[in-house]
């Protein structure tokens, strides 16, 4: 992953700075930041190349002498953590993916250490079990799309990595309910499923697991609460990432006839 794949990536501004933005700019409704702090309010997010103007913005700034209105417009203190958080987790992220570019292939088959299969679901139509659905979504150079769990209150695996995916609502087929968690999810509207099966690891639950291609721009994503960041990683990579359990077991098996 070379370092300008980074300028692909958007990321969601936290809450907190999206709102001392605002009563920032409520108070402050002219003058020098204005037309950053309505874009940065407007969007909800910040590209990669945004932040590194915004860190270098901050680096520079000089209490003593320049305005401290426009420093409170770009999100102040709070903006200033948040960038250089997410810059260092990216960067390093970058870092350990060039580190092993060399010994692996983008192809999602190698670089996997054989892990324990689980079982087949036999009774997927138990009214008792609870039904999830995952989705696996490839583009063309064979990343897969990773999403960056929030971290707000009763959050499942917050800050942790993982695939697109959810509960099964009454009434659903697994189907669509992988098409329904990918547009709240990512905004992006899927007509056609690929592969798909079903695994079950839980006496009490099924997961219904879909691969997904998708042939559009990798900044098509828009995240909604759920998630914070996003980014498009080959499997080597992700070994390197902070996932939920099981990510690889489960891009493995969809990408091999399963017996």
């Amino acid at each position: 992953m070379a370092n300008s794949e980074l300028y692909n990536k958007t990321f969601r501004v936290p809450s907190d700075v999206l709102k001392h933005i605002q009563s920032t700019l409520v108070s402050n409704p002219t003058g020098e930041g204005v037309k950053r702090a309505k874009n940065i309010l407007k969007s909800g997010v910040i590209t990669y190349q945004g932040m590194k103007r915004l860190k270098n913005f901050f680096d520079y700034f000089k209490p003593n002498e320049d305005s401290s209105i426009q420093y409170e417009l770009a999100g102040g203190k709070l903006m200033k953590s948040f960038i250089e958080r997410t810059l260092n987790t990216e960067r390093d992220a970058v870092k350990r993916g060039d580190d092993i570019k060399s010994s692996f292939s983008i192809n999602p088959n190698l670089g996997i250490k054989a892990q324990q299969s689980p079982r087949l679901n036999e009774e997927e139509k138990k009214e008792e079990l609870k039904k999830n659905v995952v989705g696996i979504i490839v583009n063309g150079d064979k990343k897969i799309l990773l999403l960056k769990r929030s971290d707000y209150p009763d959050q499942w695996m917050p800050n942790k990595w993982s695939l697109v995916g959810g509960a099964i609502e009454k009434g659903e087929t697994p189907e669509k309910a992988c098409k329904r968690e990918i547009e709240e999810e990512t905004s992006l509207v899927i007509d056609k499923l690929s592969n798909s099966f079903a695994i079950q690891r839980h006496n009490d639950s099924i997961e219904h697991v879909f691969l997904v291609k998708f042939n559009g721009e990798p900044t098509d994503i828009n995240l909604n609460d759920e998630n914070v960041s996003y980014g498009w990683y080959s499997v080597p990579e992700m070994n390197y990432l902070d996932t939920v359990p099981h990510l690889v077991e489960y891009i493995t098996l969809a990408f091999k006839k399963y017996e």
